[in-house]
């Protein structure tokens, strides 16, 4: 027996002692990752280096903090999952890299891995805004692609000299919009769906209600569809300056949309068909070589943006006592404190606008808004902040991205200018009531419910039982008086009767090129053109420009991941997968979306159909 127990002792104080070995290592190892990751080091970049660009990412409008496995990656390895950046730091970034003596130029290589409201069309073209500006300077942008997806390829379309792999294809086969229908499926499990809406293009509960879209939603659908697709052809012509039309382009491409590397060449899609290997040695010969990699000297985008940096235009701009704040707005809007990127909480958004009206160092306000509305309570506690703000005299110019709908345009009303794209979808001016009954479904489980009450409606906002037609009746004229509230606020800030607005309203969305017709928003312009009117507005010459949520520092996210707290607004990537997997998505996206109707009223102005890059 004792054999036995000292073999067991003895088994024990190894496993103690390599276990404490191994804890003091990886100790040593992480406090060194630590100290190099928290010293603030200047970014080394050789002469004639390239910008690596590379699209492998989810750019999105709202920074999410300096991410942890970001900074792990940047101090280890190239490798792992595409990083998440914001458009104003890569806006920022490409500024920087014009005026860099040791940029000779920028490389544009990999795909767009989209999630969540990432990547959203007018953000794409903001970007290539930004690739434009950095033209202007001399420097050439080179691009590499594989086989991209059509939006991928409008940020190719700008480089000077496209280069394709030998063995890559191309994609062009326009716009879809494929909805999710599950009306039946709760029909035949017994959820009851009552509805109650204002104006015939509210398509927002259709995906709960029915099995397909309605004429009205079908029209204003397509309508955006073929306006989007358009343009995109347009921009391919311009950036790769085609002798062909648009009309020639998507002639073409409607009879033959899936096009190898030789089609692609002899079509004028690519300047040149290139092994990678090839395009590193062309590289090497238009910048220089560097020493350790034998390859072209480079840095990336995520050693090279500045987190510190406040401001696109940094040559314009100081730090100083006088601030233009920017907040944004991205995702759904509900009630509440949260704010991922996915969702917008009304309390938290209003809150970030309240701690800025009460710091005298701001002198103006930008809303960034990229979201496709949701609960009339959230919109409403954020629009009356705002309006606080505008009456403390602080100015409010809204920018808008990709989409600002519905509610995204409720809070959007009150504010001195609107900024908007070509391509922003807006409007959807609309209010709908969405009240779900389990009553059915529960009694096939055995579970009823039981219920004591004051008053034969008391209950009415449960899911246990239908609303009576009388009840509907009463949350009926509630939502027109939300419908009504929502056409007066438009109204007054578009300076326009209530019946010219009801005209353009009905729940119909617009693309920016129609909304400036109508007169829904101002002019076009980016979120750094919004910016800058803010700061004139202000009277401002020299500012600082800070960003809600704030890009937090290395050390705020160390101590975060070491206090248990995880970053925030940390997506999943890449995009949707074919077959069943692709089943499971579409449905958590739909019950993503009912876990997101939050609203105490049950009341919501939304855009349900959009997502993300939108047709692409």
């Amino acid at each position: 027996m004792k054999p036995f127990f000292k073999e067991v002792l003895k088994s024990l104080a190894v496993s103690t002692v390599s276990t404490v070995v191994f804890a003091l290592l990886a100790f040593v190892v992480l406090g060194a990752v630590i100290s190099a990751l928290l010293s603030e080091k200047e970014v080394s970049v050789e002469k004639d280096s390239f910008l690596v660009l590379n699209l492998s990412m989810n750019l999105t409008e709202r920074p999410n903090g300096f991410r942890l496995d970001d900074l792990t990656r940047q101090a280890l390895t190239s490798q792992g999952q595409p990083p998440q950046f914001h458009l104003l730091e890569v806006i920022r970034a490409l500024d920087k890299a014009s005026g860099d003596e040791k940029i000779k130029g920028v490389f544009i290589e990999g795909s767009f891995a989209p999630s969540g409201y990432g990547c959203g069309y007018q953000t794409i073209l903001e970007l290539i805004d930004a690739l434009k500006f950095f033209k202007e300077s001399g420097k050439m942008v080179i691009g590499f692609c594989h086989s991209p997806s059509q939006l991928d390829y409008l940020v190719y379309s700008v480089c000077d000299e496209l280069h394709m792999h030998p063995s890559g294809t191309f994609l062009l086969n326009g716009l879809a919009s494929e909805g999710f229908f599950i009306g039946e499926t709760l029909e035949k499990y017994g959820v009851g769906m009552q509805v109650v809406k204002t104006g015939e293009y509210k398509g927002a509960v259709e995906p709960l209600t029915s099995t397909g879209y309605s004429e009205e939603n079908r029209e204003q659908i397509k309508r955006v569809l073929d306006l989007r697709w358009k343009h995109f052809l347009g921009s391919i012509v311009a950036n790769r300056s085609m002798s062909a039309s648009i009309e020639d382009l998507n002639g073409s491409l409607s009879r033959d949309f899936f096009l190898d590397s030789a089609q692609a060449l002899e079509r004028g899609l690519v300047d040149f068909v290139s092994p990678y290997d090839r395009l590193i040695d062309i590289l090497a010969e238009r910048g220089r070589t560097n020493k350790d990699s034998k390859e072209f000297s480079r840095v990336s985008l995520l050693k090279y943006v500045d987190r510190s940096a406040s401001d696109p235009r940094a040559e314009k701009v100081f730090s100083s006592d006088k601030k233009v704040a920017v907040v944004y707005v991205e995702g759904a809007i509900v009630d509440g404190r949260i704010d991922d990127g996915l969702s917008a909480g009304g309390n938290e958004i209003a809150a970030r606008v309240r701690e800025i009206r009460n710091d005298s160092d701001f002198k103006a306000l930008v809303l960034r808004v990229n979201s496709p509305g949701g609960s009339v309570s959230g919109s409403d506690v954020i629009l009356s902040e705002i309006r606080r703000a505008r009456k403390d005299g602080l100015p409010v110019v809204v920018s808008m991205g990709s989409v600002a709908a519905s509610g995204g345009y409720w809070i959007s009303t009150e504010s001195d200018r609107i900024f908007a794209g070509e391509q922003t979808i807006t409007g959807s001016i609309g209010v709908f009531g969405l009240l779900p009954n389990l009553k059915e479904l529960g009694s096939r489980f055995g579970v009823y419910w039981d219920v004591v009450k004051t008053h034969d409606s008391s209950d009415v906002m449960g899911v246990s039982r239908p609303k009576t037609k009388e009840e509907i009746e009463v949350i009926g004229d509630y939502v027109a008086g939300i419908y009504e509230r929502f056409l007066e606020l438009v109204a007054k800030s578009r300076l326009k009767e209530v019946s010219q607005i009801e005209e353009i309203a009905r729940g119909r969305v617009w693309l920016g090129e129609d909304a400036l017709q109508n007169g829904l928003i101002d002019e076009f312009g980016g979120l750094v053109n919004a910016i800058e009117h803010a700061a004139r507005s202000a009277d401002l010459k020299r500012y600082e420009v800070v960003e809600y949520p704030r890009v937090e520092t290395s050390l705020e996210v160390f101590s975060k991941a070491f206090g248990m707290d995880p970053p925030k607004g940390s997506l999943p990537l890449g995009s949707s997968d074919p077959g069943f997997d692709g089943l499971l998505r579409s449905f958590d996206k739909v019950f993503g979306r009912l876990r997101g109707l939050n609203d105490p009223r049950h009341a919501y102005a939304l855009l349900p159909w959009y997502s993300g890059s939108f047709g692409f």
